[in-house]
């Protein structure tokens, strides 16, 4: 006789409890071990940094084309290199217009740093730069390092650098597309063969920035681009246009 379990006795028979007990053991397992490899599955946050609420003090020479960049001051030791700092303004905003008619200029400015292993970049505060005695102007010429085809991510430098985390992606195309429309430069983020992560600031064919039309549809999507690489006091620049931007699957 088929065994069969009534709601009012103390207990279900024995088969029957033994099969409940399986089906929970089972259902236990698979919900722990689905967890597990959801979890193990997602990516870890960035190494990056917003020191936010923390200002500082860089001293350095502007260049505002095509990118506002300040190049620190040396420190006196021939074996230590400049540093290279994009710049930006608060919010989602590029700091041109914090920087008009600063171009090539000794100056002090105060700002949050933002970082990356691909970069670092400078939040200025408005209102504190300074000018300083002129001093020699770092010399800045691009080098040609020749026409590649790169795959990879279209970013805004500031949340990708470390302001959000993670800064790229789909759940970020919407803050991204903001971004970009105020001013902040447009990077595609490739890897190197070594598996390195590189920024590529993005040119037109004028060696200005790439008009935000040629771009827009690709914003935090897998892309690919043929361009010239150039490089420069640590930065490195893609000079492409619409044509040679393909979206890929």
């Amino acid at each position: 006789m088929d065994e069969f379990y009534i709601g009012y006795q103390p207990s279900a028979p024995a088969g029957i409890r033994r099969r409940v007990r399986l089906f929970v053991l089972l259902a236990v397992l698979l919900t722990v071990g689905g967890a597990a490899l959801f979890a193990i599955s997602q990516r870890g946050f960035a190494n990056s940094a917003f020191e936010y609420g923390r200002l500082s003090q860089f001293s350095g020479t502007l260049t505002l084309r095509p990118f506002p960049v300040l190049v620190t001051d040396r420190s006196g030791d021939a074996n230590v290199a400049d540093s290279t700092f994009l710049l930006c303004a608060p919010g989602k905003f590029g700091a041109n217009s914090l920087l008009l008619g600063q171009q090539a200029k000794h100056v002090r400015i105060t700002g949050t740093l933002i970082h990356r292993a691909e970069g670092q970049m400078i939040e200025v505060q408005p209102g504190s730069l300074s000018n300083l005695p002129d001093t020699t102007a770092p010399q800045s010429p691009l080098k040609n390092l020749g026409q590649v085809t790169l795959t990879g991510e279209v970013v805004d430098t500031k949340c990708y650098l470390g302001v959000m985390n993670p800064g790229e992606g789909k759940v970020h195309r919407d803050c991204a597309a903001r971004c970009l429309s105020g001013g902040i430069p447009a990077a595609l983020v490739s890897s190197d063969l070594d598996g390195t992560s590189r920024l590529y600031l993005l040119l037109g064919d004028s060696g200005e920035p790439l008009p935000k039309a040629d771009f827009q549809q690709s914003v935090a999507r897998p892309v690919a681009i043929t361009g010239q690489v150039f490089e420069s006091q640590g930065l490195y620049y893609l000079s492409t246009s619409a044509a040679n931007i393909e979206n890929l699957p």
